[in-house]
């Protein structure tokens, strides 16, 4: 009755599992996880919020500031939302727009380190500064230095943002990508209408698109030099193209001498090239009956 020193090759076919867990833990975890939570909390607390938010959100815009929390054993600042009420109807005396400016006010000297420790710096998920727009210094953008105005820190939910680019589509919409500091994506070409130089017809492609048309791509931006000058300067599309004007050889009429001349340059009856708003005629007696029927003499002058 000794047993085999090999295996059997079919493992047991026993619905009913072994009431003894095993002494060697398998390396590789199960793909399909426990139904059942730890009783046993992380030691590092997350920063993210929960991915399924309460119903009632404490809340309007998700902005918390950071309080001091004196727990025992765990103190530190905070921006869970969870602060006493007394600190939440007094946020200029007791509230921070970034952590560091919390714990140099309540954990100074030697409980600094430990206050600023609590998360990582590196902690992707961590916030620990909120933004404010920066109207009182160069307003190009948002700030997160914590020296926002008393007003705005009274008003966190309105004022503050969690990132910088929530703080720039708030108060910077215009100037979105200035102030962000992100590439836009162009969908329609890179093309767009330039006039900032005055009475010029001129289309770009040099990176510099205005806000504006990044917002209303399909309509401001093409894909060719020639699309943006068709659709933008039709009426100076050789001066936005560069081209030479060449006339068509029909004719139209020269208001000024109350006569027809033909569309193209140099010598009459040549009378230049024709401006866009200018109807055009295939023949000469077409554009005297049609526009100068009162000049008796039109065909021959």
């Amino acid at each position: 009755d000794v047993p085999s020193d090999v295996p059997s090759q079919s493992p047991s076919e026993s619905a009913q599992p072994s009431d003894q867990p095993s002494d060697q833990p398998s390396e590789t975890p199960s793909d399909v996880p426990s139904d059942q939570p730890s009783d046993e909390p992380s030691s590092t607390p997350s920063c993210s919020p929960s991915a399924s938010p309460t119903e009632s959100p404490s809340t309007e815009y998700g902005v918390n500031l950071f309080y001091p929390d004196w727990a025992a054993g765990d103190s530190g600042c905070r921006n869970d939302g969870d602060e006493p009420d007394y600190m939440a109807v007094n946020p200029t005396q007791w509230l921070s727009s970034t952590m560091q400016a919390c714990c140099k006010k309540y954990f100074g000297g030697y409980m600094y380190d430990a206050c600023m420790g609590r998360y990582p710096p590196d902690h992707d998920d961590c916030n620990v500064m909120l933004y404010y727009p920066d109207w009182n210094g160069s307003n190009k953008g948002c700030l997160d230095d914590g020296k926002e105005p008393y007003y705005m820190l009274s008003n966190h939910q309105y004022f503050l943002s969690n990132s910088l680019e929530e703080c720039c589509e708030k108060f910077y919409d215009w100037d979105f990508y200035e102030c962000s500091g992100t590439t836009p994506v162009l969908t329609n070409g890179d093309y767009y209408p330039d006039w900032s130089g005055g009475g010029t017809s001129t289309c770009l492609a040099d990176g510099k698109i205005p806000d504006y048309m990044i917002g209303n791509q399909k309509w401001y931006l093409s894909t060719t030099l020639k699309k943006c000058c068709e659709r933008h300067f039709y009426w100076d599309l050789n001066e936005c193209l560069g081209t030479t004007a060449v006339g068509t050889d029909k004719w139209y009429v020269d208001y000024e001498d109350v006569k027809c001349v033909q569309d193209c340059s140099g010598a009459e009856p040549c009378g230049g090239v024709a401006n866009f708003w200018e109807e055009l005629y295939s023949t000469k007696e077409q554009c005297c009956k049609s526009k100068l029927g009162w000049v008796s003499k039109c065909r021959f002058k």
